[in-house]
């Protein structure tokens, strides 16, 4: 039998702040911890197994196989004698009726009687002892070798336990924060960078159109370059956004009717403006059914879609038509620029994907058509590239008719 001297550790404020950090203290029941009791009483043939954490105070027991009582003063201590060992060797009292040190324990005293103790503390990666494994019998015995091996192996399991929850602890808290930078980052989008941006965006409209600024010849240069550009980062900061609600599985999207009669017009009147020379045609049927959708998202695809297909296509013209079919409509934007090489039709849907070729001709941030994917999959659609590399581009999205 392995005597100890005291039942404080040497850093015993330490080692509490260890106990704390594991935050098991007056946790409910659990079956694992339970388990691991009952597979312990039945490998050791005894009557009582008990998982222990040694608080300031008390020792208070995570499971209890064969007690009834949560919790037992620290004073004068078993479990508390246990933690004391070196290296997380066993304590075994072999005979509480000769162990002066036991006699008083509320496990050993009065009619409870165990005169068997053996316990293996719970030993952390850095040293400290939270509690212990233990079995107690009413009658003296000794453990051997392979008995006490074979204890230090369960003792072992419920540290992984432990281990294994406090790693569950910590990854939900990381969880929580990444979850705060996050809804941080959407507010700086929103606020604080897309109001400025959208007031620079107006500024250089009004600029663009007055005489007496164009008549600079400077102003004349630099004021629109402001305007497209202030218009291309209110775009990203839109599609970052949506990509920020998509990661965190926040995306809500209506599905109300919407009529592309009227949102087509409107998106391709913007893109004319944005791009004064450029022809962009439209064949788009006056009795179009309603499609179901949330038409803010619908003006962000198709704007999306026209500022690539007018990028990309040199000084080409590019056509918007619509059809439907007996679920669906289906819009297409083509233009007749480099297109799109069959290896890439479905990867310039990923994320920060940009061709060699794209890259080439225009900057872009691989964001776009992979919120366009995205959101259309969002409302129930789909959306698909067709080109051949010598014949532009051409991409169809497909939305469900509304049944409302």
């Amino acid at each position: 039998m392995v005597i100890a001297s005291t039942d404080a550790t040497p850093d015993e404020a330490a080692r509490l702040a260890a106990v704390r950090r594991y935050d098991i203290l007056d946790t409910p029941p659990d079956g694992a911890f339970d388990r691991i009791t009952a597979l312990a009483a039945r490998l050791f043939d005894v009557p009582i197994a008990i998982v222990s954490i040694v608080d300031e105070d008390r020792i208070w027991f995570k499971s209890h196989h064969g007690l009834d009582i949560d919790q037992i003063g620290r004073d004068p201590g078993l479990c508390a004698s246990a933690i004391m060992q070196p290296g997380g060797e066993p304590w075994i009292v072999s005979d509480a009726r000769h162990d002066p040190r036991s006699l008083a324990n509320p496990l050993v005293a009065g009619d409870f009687g165990a005169q068997f103790y053996a316990g293996v503390p719970l030993r952390t990666s850095d040293g400290f002892n939270l509690g212990t494994l233990c079995v107690l019998d009413y009658e003296p015995r000794e453990l051997d070798t392979a008995e006490s091996a074979t204890l230090e192996d369960l003792a072992g399991l419920v540290l992984s336990e432990l281990e294994f929850r406090l790693a569950g602890s910590r990854a939900l808290a990381d969880a929580a924060e990444r979850e705060r930078l996050k809804d941080a980052f959407l507010g700086m989008l929103s606020h604080e960078l897309r109001t400025p941006l959208t007031t620079i965006f107006a500024a250089a409209q009004i600029l663009s159109t007055d005489r007496d600024v164009l008549a600079v010849d400077r102003a004349r240069d630099l004021v629109p370059d402001i305007k497209s550009e202030a218009e291309r980062m209110l775009r990203l900061i839109d599609d970052l956004m949506v990509l920020s609600r998509l990661e965190q599985g926040r995306l809500e999207t209506d599905h109300e009717p919407v009529l592309l009669q009227r949102v087509l017009p409107k998106t391709v009147a913007i893109e004319t403006r944005r791009w004064p020379g450029r022809s962009i045609h439209m064949d788009i049927p006056s009795d179009l059914p309603p499609v179901a959708g949330d038409q803010s998202y619908i003006e962000q695809i198709v704007l999306n879609l026209l500022s690539n297909a007018l990028k990309y296509s040199g000084d080409g013209d590019v056509e918007v038509a619509a059809r439907t079919d007996s679920s669906a409509v289906e819009v297409s934007v083509q233009d007749h620029g480099m297109g799109i090489s069959p290896e890439d039709r479905e990867a310039i849907f990923d994320l920060m994907f940009r061709s060699s070729a794209a890259a080439g001709v225009a900057s872009g941030a691989g964001v776009g058509l992979y919120v366009c994917r995205r959101l259309i999959e969002a409302m129930g659609g789909s959306i698909r590239a067709e080109s051949g590399s010598q014949d532009g581009a051409t991409f169809v999205i497909r939305l469900p008719i509304s049944s409302s």
